[in-house]
């Protein structure tokens, strides 16, 4: 670097003897770096040209490398001497570990100077406009005072394991499927579909099954299903890659889709920070062909 900064001010002044009163050296100790680097390079950075110097062809290539990499060390020694931007996201802790945290690793990946929290809850969670931060929430996207964008629609169908389809025998359809072992939601769930109206939006009969197993964590149902042990109601967005691994399949194709579902909601600053505005279009892109493909199965309907 002592080399680099020498050659840089000699460079600048076409003078020794200016570049070493700048950096405080003598002429005779800067001579000497700049003798140093071209014998390191193999190169003339400098020659006589009368009573003072010039740079050859192979200094001006040189000085203009070297020149843009000082500035961009300059700016990322800036850039890291500043407070790192902060940014929370509130929502549920299904969406969150099913969806969102693969989208913030990529984004993170991308900004890795923007430190991005997460705060989970369970079941609907009512946006607060004035607060700073992002909320993604689970609704009908009417919130007085609040900007929201949508998201996803509420997607909900059947999954279980392919070993518990093998060993179920054929599924033909909805009325197979209301004799097979369903796994529930607890009444404290009361957020969550469950089988009562996921068939009667079907428009098919259903009777409670007393065999079924009853859950108020949506991750230990979906590990049950595996496991093998029921079938369960996924919401697409909560799935992460457990259909594309084949961990989970689909015994039925059949799906529900409502007009609820997972809504953006931003601050209603009037001067929203470029860091959150950055990581809005981040989050709206990423559901974008999700979105369309459900906009385009609900047209068929």
């Amino acid at each position: 670097m002592q080399w680099l900064v020498a050659f840089q001010r000699v460079a600048e002044h076409l003078s020794f003897t200016r570049a070493a009163a700048e950096l405080n050296v003598t002429q005779p100790a800067m001579s000497h770096k700049i003798r140093q680097l071209e014998a390191h390079l193999g190169v003339k950075l400098f020659l006589r040209a009368g009573r003072g110097i010039a740079l050859t062809r192979e200094g001006e290539i040189f000085l203009s490398a070297v020149e843009d990499g000082l500035v961009r060390m300059a700016g990322a020694a800036t850039m890291l001497s500043q407070p790192m931007p902060h940014v929370t996201i509130r929502t549920d802790a299904e969406f969150a570990s099913f969806w969102l945290l693969p989208v913030i690793a990529q984004f993170n990946a991308r900004h890795p100077r923007i430190v991005t929290s997460i705060v989970s809850d369970q079941g609907e969670t009512v946006p607060d406009p004035s607060s700073p931060d992002l909320d993604i929430t689970f609704g009908d996207g009417n919130w007085p005072g609040a900007k929201s964008r949508r998201l996803f629609y509420e997607e909900v169908f059947p999954v279980c394991s392919p070993s518990y389809l093998e060993s179920s025998g054929r599924i033909e359809g909805l009325e197979d499927l209301a004799r097979q072992t369903l796994l529930g939601w607890h009444a404290s769930r009361w957020d969550f579909m469950d089988w009562g109206e996921w068939f009667e939006r079907r428009g098919a009969r259903y009777t409670d099954s007393v065999s079924r197993m009853i859950f108020d964590n949506y991750h230990v149902a979906m590990q049950a299903a595996v496991n093998g042990q029921g079938i369960a109601l996924a919401w697409r967005y909560c799935l992460g890659d457990l259909l594309k691994k084949g961990l989970l399949v689909r015994p039925v194709p059949d799906t529900v889709i409502t007009q609820r579902g997972q809504f953006l909601v931003e601050p209603l600053n009037a001067e929203v920070p470029q860091v959150i505005q950055r990581l809005v279009q981040w989050i709206i892109d990423s559901s974008r062909e999700t979105l369309n493909e459900q906009e385009r199965m609900l047209g068929r309907h």
